[in-house]
């Protein structure tokens, strides 16, 4: 077991109560979207015999880099961002984790401080279980550990094409394929186009992909004045979503 391994719990928890607010009455627990699905009841079934309630209020940190890793993270509701700070200054978002989807995997199986630091881009309520209750599981329940290996794995498996992709793609590239991506998950049709029905800045699109505000924002001029999308009431319209996928390949 390696050292910290060894934090007492206590600090965990201690930290927690003292960045969130503790849930009351019954936990309703939404179906799962993303990573966690009825089709997995080992985990649900965990999150719901030895998870704690907890909510957050937006912009709030779930946790901080170099915090104990003493906890594993499921979203009842609201969406969390994993972001970490580069030396410049400029943020660089990991992922975006929305609700029936489990974080905090990573350190906690690693037995290492968080890297990132855990933001909620909206209020959230989320369940959490303790590192020794997770190891526990882990180790007595098949199902349990299958699960926590998959989502682990998906998780690496989603972050080493976000990888290949900033490295072989264009900037114009990278942003007509995080369109591409959000009209594909938040998508909406209207008699215009697709609706990307989902909150996001230019910033927080730079994050993603590792560019300036104002890369993204030149790129939105270009492909608006060549009729491939849309801003009604502060949201995008994709006008041209082949056209989107053929520049998302440059």
């Amino acid at each position: 077991m390696g050292i910290l391994a060894s934090v007492n719990s206590n600090q965990g928890t201690t930290m927690l109560h003292a960045k969130a607010i503790e849930l009351q009455g019954d936990r309703l627990l939404p179906p799962g979207l993303t990573v966690v699905t009825d089709s997995e009841p080992e985990l649900r079934g965990a999150f719901e015999a030895h998870g704690k309630a907890l909510t957050f209020r937006r912009h709030s940190a779930v946790y901080t880099p170099e915090d104990v890793a003493g906890h594993l993270y499921w979203i009842c509701e609201g969406e969390v961002s994993l972001e970490r700070s580069v030396l410049d200054g400029r943020e660089f978002t990991l992922d975006h984790c929305g609700a029936g989807t489990v974080f905090g995997e990573i350190e906690l199986l690693l037995e290492m401080p968080r890297q990132y630091a855990a933001v909620c881009r909206a209020d959230a309520a989320l369940l959490t279980l303790p590192r020794h209750k997770v190891m526990e599981l882990r180790g007595a329940d098949p199902g349990f550990a299958w699960t926590l290996n998959r989502i682990l794995a998906e998780r690496q498996s989603r972050l080493q094409a976000r990888l290949e992709a900033l490295l072989f793609r264009s900037a114009h590239g990278k942003v007509a394929q995080m369109l591409a991506d959000l009209a594909r998950d938040h998508g909406r049709p209207t008699r215009e186009g697709m609706l990307i029905d989902y909150p996001i800045t230019h910033q927080e699109i730079a994050n993603l992909i590792a560019a300036t505000r104002e890369t993204v924002s030149h790129a939105f001029i270009e492909f608006r004045n060549s009729g491939l999308i849309a801003t009604r009431e502060r949201r995008t319209v994709i006008l041209d979503l082949n056209k989107l996928n053929e520049i998302a390949l440059v």
